[in-house]
């Protein structure tokens, strides 16, 4: 009956630290495109969808006025790539090119 109790507890504290583990493993990837319609400290909106920046999230811009992510601004056509956890979409990195002229 010792060892049943012994192994009844290290089973519960495997499934414990295991189970957080099962939502990571449901992430879809996912990419698009659009126009930013409102930027906020840690997120952003194109489409009526939020989108919020991943820790360690990079820009990839080849505009010296957009470095950083406080440097967007509603109207900036963006292509982005990320994770969806759990419901919440991250971005991971951000694609900006300088809009040429028509």
């Amino acid at each position: 009956m010792k060892t049943f109790k012994y192994n009844f507890r290290v089973l519960v504290a495997l499934i414990a630290f295991v189970l957080p583990w099962a939502g990571t493993e449901a992430a879809d990837n996912f990419r698009k495109a659009g126009v930013i319609t409102s930027v906020g400290y840690d997120q952003f909106t194109t489409y009526r969808q939020k989108y919020r920046f991943a820790p360690g999230a990079i820009i990839n811009s080849k505009d010296d006025k957009r470095q950083k992510f406080s440097d967007f601004r509603p109207g900036d056509e963006i292509y982005f790539e990320g994770v969806i956890l759990n419901g919440v979409f991250y971005v991971n990195i951000i694609y900006y090119e300088t809009p040429t002229p028509s």
